[in-house]
């Protein structure tokens, strides 16, 4: 399973991201949260994240082992860098994509 998150349409603190990441990478089916933008079933094993945030595009793929700890650490545990504690700027994104066509 592929997954796409965009970090920048969310204000949440690292601290509320930590849970809630590790909340959707140990049942990524069923959930809906507003930085999630894609989720597609590739056929693999094992579980990829691609991300977008601070700046950066990243890609985690997550063997078994790592999705159990990322399942109690979330993401940031598995990533080569410090993310931001806090963001701002979301709610100017989310006009902005209210505005945009759907086609």
């Amino acid at each position: 399973m592929r997954v796409v998150i965009d970090r920048d349409l969310c204000d949440a603190n690292l601290a509320f991201c930590q849970r809630c990441s590790a909340a959707f990478i140990r049942y990524p089916e069923g959930s809906d949260r507003q930085c999630i933008r894609e989720i597609v079933d590739d056929g693999s094993d094992l579980l990829t994240i691609e991300m977008k945030t601070d700046g950066r595009q990243i890609v985690i793929e997550l063997s078994d082992e790592e999705r159990e700890l990322a399942s109690v650490e979330g993401w940031e545990a598995l990533a080569d860098f410090d993310p931001a504690l806090f963001r701002t700027g979301a709610m100017e994104r989310w006009h902005h994509l209210s505005t945009l066509s759907i086609n």
